[in-house]
């Protein structure tokens, strides 16, 4: 009798094994797609060992406090309209839409094998069961990009999925050019907001632009998912964006033409824009393609060539002339200095004859007393 009872307990034990087993590896690869007010769920099963009565998928919002309006969605493999199964030799894929979401909450998803008996066991409370099959999501909500900033309006682009009746308006602003309404009926999910700055109240100043604008879900009342942008525009003004072109002379004489140099000139409009934060987008100036190509000896003009060498042989002239120059002055210094010393030459001479003059003159006069005091005396 004992024997027989434990062996039962071992048969007990083995098959609650085997199904907590089978539950854990039944879901693998669990992962999601978020939408606006929906997420695709992506799964795979053991094709050997699929459960008879399919998955269930409870789903709850996440809140500050907790998890909040849980709800379950059945998933089998024969469902048509939503789910869909694809075939495999090992393993099968499930997908699963989760519809009627809110936008801009973040949910908890988990796929669980659905028992065969206790079916009530579902409704538990989330924790209880040993299923980790957990993955957290949040959808998507509104978003908004400046495409467009300028002095005098501001340009943005608003995200608001398919089938949006709310409004973009600028915040605090009365005037229906401010404000852009969405159309419940249209599956347009990009809704287009152009702000003039003195009509909407944007604060300008040299080089910037603030603008509130504010999204919302539902006009009478303001919603979790209702959000307040900041789209801030820097701007430069006055700045001008110079792109030029310029043609080279080619080696034809036939068709030879001096460079000629072209410039055009447009007013730079900023582009640099973003929301909440600063981002700016580069810009790209094509080069022409003149400016970028290497120049060949066979492109070089001989006109050209013959005034770059003028330069030099201008500079060798003038250094030519001034040593020229210099030269005939150092001549002439020297030919000047000899002159003087020449000159220096005849004065000494001159005195040295005059004074010799005056001696046979004195001799003479002497001679003539003396032959004249002897005739006296005879």
């Amino acid at each position: 009798m004992c024997k027989h009872y434990s062996e039962m307990n071992l048969l007990v034990l083995w098959m609650l094994v085997a199904v907590s087993v089978a539950e854990q590896a039944a879901v693998r690869n669990l992962m999601g797609e978020p939408d606006y007010r929906q997420v695709r769920l992506h799964w795979e099963a053991d094709g050997n060992a699929l459960p008879k009565n399919g998955f269930t998928v409870r789903f709850c919002e996440l809140q500050t406090w907790g998890a909040q309006r849980c709800r379950n969605q059945s998933v089998k493999e024969n469902a048509i309209e939503q789910n869909s199964v694809d075939k495999d030799d090992e393993f099968k894929a499930f997908s699963a839409d989760i519809k009627g979401l809110r936008m801009a909450t973040t949910y908890s998803f988990e796929v669980k094998v659905v028992k065969e008996e206790g079916k009530g066991r579902e409704d538990r409370a989330e924790g209880d069961d040993a299923n980790q099959n957990i993955i957290v999501i949040p959808t998507k909500g509104f978003s908004a990009k400046a495409t467009q900033c300028l002095p005098e309006a501001s340009e943005i682009s608003v995200s608001t999925g398919p089938y949006f009746g709310g409004r973009i308006a600028v915040e605090a602003a009365d005037g229906e050019r401010c404000a852009v309404d969405g159309e419940p009926g249209s599956s347009k999910d990009t809704y287009t907001l152009r702000i003039n700055h003195a009509e909407c109240g944007s604060q300008v100043n040299e080089t910037t632009v603030a603008t509130f604008v504010l999204v919302q879900e539902n006009l009478p009342i303001l919603t979790h998912s209702t959000r307040r942008f900041l789209v801030l525009c820097s701007y430069q003004p006055e700045t001008l964006t110079v792109r030029a072109g310029i043609s080279l002379p080619t080696n034809n004489h036939s068709s030879h033409h001096h460079g000629r140099v072209q410039a055009q000139i447009s007013p730079y409009e900023g582009e640099d824009n973003f929301v909440t934060r600063r981002s700016r987008t580069g810009r790209l100036l094509q080069k022409p393609e003149a400016l970028v190509k290497e120049k060949t000896p066979e492109d070089e003009d001989p006109e050209d060539e013959y005034k770059s060498n003028l330069i030099p042989i201008f500079v060798i002239t003038m250094l030519a002339i001034a040593g020229v120059i210099g030269i005939v002055a150092i001549a002439l210094k020297i030919a000047g200095k000899r002159l003087i010393d020449e000159l220096d030459d005849v004065s000494i001479a001159s005195d040295l004859s005059t004074s010799s003059y005056s001696t046979v003159s004195e001799i003479e006069v002497i001679s003539e007393k003396q032959s004249e005091n002897s005739g006296g005396k005879m």
